[in-house]
């Protein structure tokens, strides 16, 4: 069990919830690299690796660096009986082999290339019938007219889930990532309001029900949809390989990280050409351009911050001695901006030779699985967006809001303009 030490390296300034952070982490994970790689923090008791070839190592080595350690802000008592025991620890991020090898297995069938590509005239059917919905106003929040909506209904369709509870996925979306919080035995969860943990904790249960009888449902009609092939997926023997409940949590995940990543890719797309005019001219010119945008975007400001792990012994990275059973936080976002694998890192540069090798969706057993479909979402989502809003610019001197997650970044609203087709 790891213990609190005066010894233990520390980062001044450093809190992952901070507006400052939220915004743009660059700054902080530069001087982290430069002074403390790997570093405690004190108030969730955990370690801050940054890295990339550190953030690697563990990200590969899961008998070292378990994938166990994930929990969650507490549900209030009286609420407790709604949610089940498994809820943790049955999340995809939280397994490690053989459970995430069957789990992985199942829903890496959805993610192959000829299937994603069947969802190319989906994106671009819900893309032009949002666009539809705003486009003689000449102004729109990006992220709650066009991000989130377009993000949540390509997932919608690829797990076959009713698009009649949208507003209710995006909710329970929030709620998710909200509750996250670092799990070991000495942890401590992140500060939330008692109001707060009521009313999140209320709408999960809600959501654990919905998909609870979603699954049971498609137990007794499959149809050819992502839920359906879960349930149908077999072990060696023939039996089921994946039980129910962590069926209702992948949905419930899948949900939730094919939502708001991919929607906030989007949004920091549009930020990045912004503040580099030059290559926005480059691209709107060209658009074979756009997968440049997604990779150096993705490289720059990836949307998942990082994940945790925890030590199952003792361990060293960049010669500071992990005690075992401490809690790690792998910061994602910071291998992206590692001076020895990305020079002159913070610059945005969409002919940067190597920027495909970020670590924005992970790296190792849990990479992301539907980083082809995010790929393939924003680069075909920019194509329609600069088709028909050619000047399509985001609103100057706005103040961003930020969902305070660890896990993933959030922007609540993005304001943005272009120049009505009637005034043109």
């Amino acid at each position: 069990m790891s213990t609190v030490s005066a010894s233990f390296p520390v980062l001044e300034g450093f809190d992952p919830f901070s507006e400052e952070f939220l915004s743009d982490p660059a700054r902080i994970i530069k001087r982290a690299q430069a002074t403390a790689p790997v570093f405690y923090y004190e108030p969730l008791r955990m370690w801050v690796v940054t890295r990339y070839d550190d953030i690697c190592k563990v990200a590969r080595d899961w008998e070292s660096y378990s994938s166990k350690a994930v929990g969650f802000v507490p549900p209030p008592d009286d609420l407790k009986h709604l949610i089940p025991d498994s809820f943790v620890g049955d999340h995809y991020i939280s397994l490690d082999p053989p459970e995430h090898t069957a789990d992985r297995t199942a829903v890496a069938r959805s993610f192959l290339p000829r299937e994603l590509q069947k969802q190319e005239g989906n994106i671009r059917r819900i893309a032009n019938e949002l666009i539809d919905g705003f486009i003689a106003r000449g102004s729109c929040d990006f992220m709650q007219e066009f991000c989130y909506p377009l993000s949540l209904g390509v997932i919608m369709g690829l797990l076959g889930v009713p698009t009649d509870n949208a507003a209710n996925y995006r909710i329970w979306t929030e709620d998710l990532f909200a509750v996250l919080t670092p799990k070991s035995k000495d942890a401590v969860t992140k500060p939330m309001s008692e109001e707060e943990r009521r009313e999140r904790w209320t709408r999960l249960a809600a959501c654990q029900e919905f998909f609870g009888e979603l699954v049971a449902d498609r137990g007794k009609c499959p149809m050819g949809d992502l839920v359906s092939t879960l349930l149908g997926a077999k072990d060696p023997a023939g039996n089921p390989a994946i039980p129910p409940r962590r069926i209702i949590r992948q949905i419930h995940e899948l949900v939730a990280a094919g939502n708001d990543t991919t929607a906030n890719l989007m949004a920091q797309m549009l930020m990045f050409l912004g503040d580099n005019p030059d290559q926005d001219e480059e691209v709107r010119g060209n658009h074979a351009l756009l997968p440049d945008v997604v990779e150096e975007t993705l490289r720059r400001r990836g949307t998942s911050p990082g994940l945790f792990r925890l030590s199952t012994k003792e361990t060293e990275l960049s010669g500071v001695t992990i005690p075992e059973g401490s809690l790690i936080y792998l910061l994602f976002i910071a291998g992206g901006l590692d001076e020895s694998r990305f020079p002159d890192s913070e610059r945005f540069d969409i002919h940067r030779p190597n920027k495909e090798k970020h670590l924005a969706f992970g790296h190792g057993r849990h990479s992301c699985l539907g980083n082809p479909l995010a790929r393939l979402e924003a680069k075909v989502a920019f194509e329609e967006l600069f088709r028909r809003l050619p000047d399509l610019h985001v609103v100057a001197g706005q103040s961003l809001d930020y969902l305070p997650a660890i896990t993933v970044t959030a922007l609540n609203h993005l304001e943005v303009q272009w120049t009505p087709p009637a005034a043109q």
